[in-house]
This record gives structure tokens, sequence and C-alpha cells, in this order.
């Protein structure tokens, strides 16, 4: 059975106000579709995968895919530790999101602009001002949080699964099993 990833679409914290325009949460499979069908995703991960470290074996299978990874703050070292850097990059995750801004910027491998970003693994406030940011400046970009909160400045996300690990793990499970069909 599916996990409904579509319950619970409301701001992680209270104070969290997106202005008239707000994220849609989606199922699963909606989700795996669009990033299987990506020209160009990059997977964005942070340090609170160090919180969930199962996390970092499902941004590997999405990584195995041919999906480049962007590995902010220290996360680096939960894929060097597992022996998988084919195509990780390390970067922090401000001068990232700066960059993902310019539509003329050529990407961390040179080949062009991404058109899908997706998040997961990063504090709630630093993916939500990232978000923000790509919302404002970017809107050539998709923007997709597989992260265990509703991220309101993102495009598409799940609902809130943060109090239900096996859940969250159960649904990012079905996303990767969507993009590999």
């Amino acid at each position: 059975m599916a996990v409904d990833t579509t319950k619970n679409a409301v701001p992680f914290e209270m104070a969290q106000i997106p202005g008239p325009e707000m994220a849609k949460a989606y199922n699963t499979k909606v989700i795996g579709a669009i990033l299987k069908k990506a020209k160009r995703p990059l997977l964005v991960v942070g340090a609170e995968l160090f919180e969930d470290p199962v996390m970092f074996d499902k941004a590997i299978e999405i990584g195995k895919m041919g999906v480049p990874i962007a590995a902010t703050a220290h996360s680096i070292k939960g894929f060097i530790e597992r022996g998988y850097t084919e195509n990780v990059t390390m970067i922090g995750l401000h001068p990232l999101t700066s960059y993902l801004r310019f539509k003329d910027w050529q990407g961390l491998d040179g080949k062009g602009q991404y058109d899908v970003v997706i998040f997961t693994g990063i504090f709630y406030k630093f993916a939500s001002a990232m978000f923000s940011t790509l919302k404002n400046f970017n809107r050539d970009i998709k923007r997709v949080s597989i992260d265990r909160y509703y991220h309101v400045n993102a495009d598409m996300t799940f609902g809130n699964l943060a109090f239900n690990p096996d859940q969250y793990h159960e649904a990012v499970d079905e996303v990767i099993a969507a993009m590999a069909k």
C-alpha cells in the first residue's frame, strides 16, 4: 500500500508564511514520474542525513540512476564513508542556491542549468529559504522536496512525515521505484 504523502500539507513551522502561492503535496508516483522525466535533475542533500543515515543509501540509489548529487554542509563525509563519490560534488548550500538563481549558470558539470532541483536532508529553515530564493528568482527550475517536512516554497513536496520515519522512508522508496520504472 502506498504512503499518502498528500496528508498534513501544512507548514512544518507555524510562522512559515509563504505568501499567495503554496506548494502542493503530491503522491510518490507523481513525484517519481516527474524526476524520471527531468532532463537535468540535481539532488541537493544536507547534513540532516546524519540524523537519519538510511537516507544516505537512498540518495546513493538516486545517484546511481544518473542524478548528480550536490553534497552541502559536511554531508560529503557520509558518501565517502559509504564508498560512493561517483557523481557527488561538495558545495555550500548558499553558494549553490545563488548559482541556481541565474538561468545561464552551467551547472556543477558545465553542461547547463538544471531543470529540477530535489532537496532532502537540509535543515528546515535553510531549505525553506533556498526554496523561497528559487521561487522568486528562477521559476524555470522545478523545486521538489522529498524531505520529511512539507515545504511551502517548493513546487512539489510531501506532507509532513517528520514524526513517522518508517512512512517517510517508505515514501522515498516509492519515489525511487517510480523513477526506476
